[in-house]
Parts: structure tokens; sequence; C-alpha cells
């Protein structure tokens, strides 16, 4: 064939059209549909948490603190405060300024939305369609509990993201060694993701592999753990560091009624789907429009769902069971109220359910269709009405609302005893940064005098929270203490679920 008969752009120094033919082929195959997937990140970034999981206010706290490692090592979220803590200091290295907990919730808003490609990836490669993967990946994106944690500060949404990292790395067979040390990185960060183990190792069929993949994930983790417990406690005895590896607040315990924690796995499981309070969202122009919009889309679902085919159901693949099965089991019985354990299977689930349900076609309608959209229409409206546009707001967080408004009440350098550090106590002082917050742990008298004293130079009264007020007067000494000085005034609110009292001695 001579030059002038070949297509245009095939001969040299002719740049074609075939560049720009295959982005359209691209985009015309499903490119563009792809960008769904950046909606969660959006979503995330714009309705950012207000009512704040008081452990990472906790975290957030220990961080701006710059504590040295010893003090930032938890057995439970082992490098998660040192990670942050170094992540923190980068920041304002390089001039960022901020505060650490909305650092944290810029981290994990990025990290949850990887989260969501990575679904999408694990959808894609068990032969689901690319609309039902889409719309599978969003429903992960907006199941309540994940949405609610991927815009808070926490220590899950980092493991989890390891593990689906790890899960990817399986199931694509790139390598073990890497899939095993990305796993331990999971681990470090939560201790919950070991439970991945035993999938991990389901899918591994050889035996060469299996042991490398439990020396790669179990080796730099149990080594981590060694020089942690030698850090914080200063010895290296077995029996030691069992108990400090499985140590856990005083309130979690082992539950061992069947009919009680059937209950709540049930209750559980479906509020990691679906969240949010009524009661928060009735009074507004927008939960109104929001209500119509989910009650439109419930209708479209039903209307869906009669004119499509019927439905066929499928054992879902085995390693997905043993992911999810083996994350029931243990909160099955290990605190069983708490939701946000349940993230760790959530993936699994989601997954699973796609795999299961396969709708019989009788006839090809639109309706069949638009009927995944529709569900992920709902689970979105429903969520975002219900549950993330009402904890964005700061009137919905009483303990945030109440610290705001003592601004103008706690000018810079205010003194503040407080004996006991109790969670709402956390986000009051966090959000009151100007304040000399002062920790009486035991009864100084000498100090409190010499802090009301400064106070009076600077024309302010001391402080004392209720913990403090109560802690002194149950002390005779105390007691004459407060008595010595004019009747405190009472700054103090009160509702069905919250008291806080602070009392101003000048």
């Amino acid at each position: 064939m001579r030059l002038r008969d070949a297509a245009p752009g095939i001969g040299p120094g002719m740049p074609g059209p075939y560049k720009g033919q295959e982005r359209f082929a691209y985009f015309r195959n499903g490119g563009l549909r792809r960008l769904w997937l950046a909606l969660p990140l959006a979503v995330y970034l714009l309705l950012p948490t207000r009512n704040y999981y008081w452990d990472g206010v906790a975290f957030a706290i220990n961080v701006e603190k710059q504590l040295p490692l010893r003090e930032t090592l938890h057995p439970n979220h082992l490098i998660y405060t040192a990670a942050l803590v170094w992540l923190y200091r980068a920041a304002l290295l390089i001039g960022i300024e901020t505060r650490a907990l909305f650092l944290m919730q810029f981290v994990n808003s990025l990290l949850a939305a990887a989260g969501v490609a990575l679904v999408y990836r694990a959808l894609r490669r068990r032969a689901i369609g690319m609309e039902g993967a889409i719309a599978g990946a969003l429903a992960f994106a907006f199941a309540a509990t994940w949405w609610k944690f991927s815009t808070d500060a926490d220590a899950y949404i980092p493991s989890i993201f390891l593990l689906l990292c790890a899960n990817d790395l399986l199931e694509t067979r790139r390598s073990v060694v890497l899939a095993g040390v990305t796993h331990a990185a999971a681990m470090l960060f939560h201790e919950l993701a070991i439970l991945f183990l035993p999938v991990a190792l389901w899918r591994l069929k050889e035996p060469k592999q299996r042991l490398s993949y439990a020396a790669c994930s179990l080796g730099p983790t149990g080594m981590a753990y060694v020089l942690a417990y030698r850090v914080v406690c200063g010895q290296c005895r077995a029996a030691g560091l069992a108990g400090w590896v499985m140590a856990h607040s005083p309130d979690a315990s082992f539950s061992w009624q069947p009919m009680r924690d059937l209950g709540l796995t049930l209750a559980g499981t479906l509020r990691l789907f679906f969240g949010g309070r009524l009661d928060q969202a009735a009074a507004w122009p927008f939960a109104i429009i929001g209500a119509i919009a989910v009650a439109a889309c419930l209708v479209g679902l039903a209307v869906g769902w009669k004119r499509g085919g019927p439905l066929r159901f499928r054992v879902p693949p085995g390693d997905l069971l043993l992911w999810a099965g083996v994350y029931v089991a243990f909160l099955f019985v290990w605190m069983p109220q708490n939701t946000f354990y349940r993230l760790f299977y959530l993936a699994p689930l989601v997954v699973g359910a796609c795999c299961a349900v396969e709708r019989i076609r009788v006839e090809q309608v639109r309706a069949d269709r638009l009927l995944p959209w529709m569900l992920c229409g709902v689970l979105f409206l429903w969520n975002l009405v219900f549950a993330i546009y009402p904890q964005s707001r700061v009137e919905n967080n009483v303990a945030l609302r109440f610290a705001i408004e003592q601004h103008e009440h706690w000018p810079p350098g205010t003194p503040i005893a407080f004996h006991n550090f109790h969670p709402d106590l956390w986000t009051i002082s966090y959000f009151n940064p100007q304040v000399a917050w002062i920790g009486l742990d035991k009864m100084d008298l000498d100090r409190l005098e010499r802090s009301l004293e400064d106070a009076r130079q600077r024309g302010q009264p001391l402080w004392l929270e209720a913990t403090a007020y109560e802690f002194l007067s149950a002390d005779p000494a105390g007691r004459r203490w407060l008595a010595s000085h004019p009747a405190p005034a009472l700054l103090r609110f009160r509702d069905s679920k919250h008291e806080f009292r602070f009392y101003a001695v000048r």
C-alpha cells in the first residue's frame, strides 16, 4: 500500500487524530462514568462533621501537644497518634497553619475516597458490570457510618484503607510480600485489622505463599509491638507484653447474651448503611426538600423493581463470606453495641451483596438499569438529610456550641481549673485554646491562690470547672478556701443529656 493510500495520520511526521479518537473512545466506553467515583471525595470535603468522635478530639489534643514518642503509643492503634504528630509537624514546617483535628479530617476524607475506588476495583474484578460496580462503590461510599467517619478524625479509616490495599494486592496477585507488609501497616493503625489474616491465607493456595504472607504481616507487627512496649514500659517481659497488647478501657468487655447480641448485631449492621435522627432534621426546609426527594426515589425504586425481571440469588464468593463472617463472629461477642467496629466488614458486605444478586431480565427496560442508581439515591439522600448534614452543623454538637459561645467570656489567658478531664471537656478545651487550663489532680491550694492572683492582675476571675469545684467542696481545706472568697458566679448550661458548670472565683 502506498503512503498516500494510507489513512490520514499514518505517515511519519503526520500527527493524526488517533490519540484524540482513543480518548473519545475511552470516555464513550465508560471513562466519563468513572468520574462518579470523584463524587464521594467532593462530598466528604464539603460536609466535614462537627459531631466529633470523642476519641478523635483526644487524638487532636495529644497531637498538638507534640508529645514524646512514648506517650503517643497506644496498643489498640499503635502508630496512629505518632504518625499524626509527624504529619502535623510537617504541615507546620511547610507553612500550613491549621488545627490537628481539621488536618486529621482532611486526611481521612482522602483515604476514604481512595477506599471507594478500591471497592470499585474489587467489584470489577468479580465480573460486575461497570454500572453495577459504580453503584456498589457509591453505596459503600455513602453508607452512613463510613460516610460519617470519613469526615471525622479516627483510626478506623486509615486501617481499613490499608486493608483494602492489601486485598487489592492479593486479588491482582502482584506481590505477596507487599500485601503482607501493607496488612502489617493496617494492624499498626488498628488491632482489629488482624482478623483479615484468615482471609488472606485462604486466598493463597501455596504453602510457601502463606508462609511468606504470615511472616511479612505478623513479623513487622510483632517487632513493632515489642519495641513499643519496651519504649513505653521500659521492660520486655512476655506476660507484661501480652497484657499491654490486649489492654482496653474499663467499660469494654465480652458479652455472652446471645439474644441481646443478635439484636445488636442486626441493628448495628443496619446502622452501617442508614443512620441519623429524624428529630434533628424535621425543622429545616432542607429536610423537607430532602424528604420529598427520598420519597421520590423510593417510588422510583418500587416502580423499577416491579417492571424489572425477577431476582436470582447466588452464594457470594467464599473469601467474602469468610471476611465478613470472621468480623461478625468476633463482634457478636466483643462490644456488639459499637457500630463503628463493624466498618471492618462493610466492604465484603457490599461486594458480596453485589455478587450475590442477579436480575433475570425478562425484557430490557430502562427501569431495570436505573434500579441500582435509585437504591444509591435513597441511601445518599436519607443519610445526607437525616445524618450527615445535621452533624455538619455546629448547633447539633452541644459541647462545641457551648465552647464557641464562651470565647467572649474567656479572653486569652483566662485560667480554668478542672479535676476530671471528661470527654465533653475535651471538646470545650480544644475549641478554647486561648484558655490556661489547669489540671487539679491533687489538693494544691497554693497553686490555686497563685493562679487567682495572676488572674486578678489581669482583671479576670479564676474559673473552676464543675469537677474541680466538687473536688474542693469534698475536702475540708478546700471548703475553707472557697468560703474565704466571695460566692462564685455560676456559668451553667443544661439540657436532657448535658450539664456544664463553671464557677468564677474573684
